[in-house]
């Protein structure tokens, strides 16, 4: 089957806000982040059945070598992909840890 990733106008600003804070911080840092995060969803679309259901429907899937967590859901061939965050930061209650 053939998955189509639809990512919400939230998690795309939010994933923009941690590259220019990640930018600021360390030059190339953002970049490597936006880079871990194309080859998450290619991970996410491969076999998104692969990852482990954390809270309800919702499954989790790491960034490689970077503490960000990106959370999302299957229905049928779309999966949406519902929230990006740092794993230090306090646990969703709707998501999960």
């Amino acid at each position: 089957m053939t998955f189509k990733l639809v990512v919400r106008p939230g998690v795309t600003a939010e994933a923009s806000r941690i590259f220019v804070y990640r930018e600021a911080q360390v030059r190339g840092s953002g970049i490597r982040f936006v880079d871990g995060l194309k080859e998450c969803f290619a991970r996410i679309k491969t076999n998104p059945y692969g990852f482990q259901v954390r809270r309800g429907e919702y499954r989790h899937a790491m960034l490689t070598k970077l503490k960000y967590r990106v959370v999302f859901r299957v229905e049928g061939p779309r999966i949406y992909v519902v929230q990006v965050r740092h794993t230090s930061r306090k646990p969703s209650k709707r998501f999960g840890p």
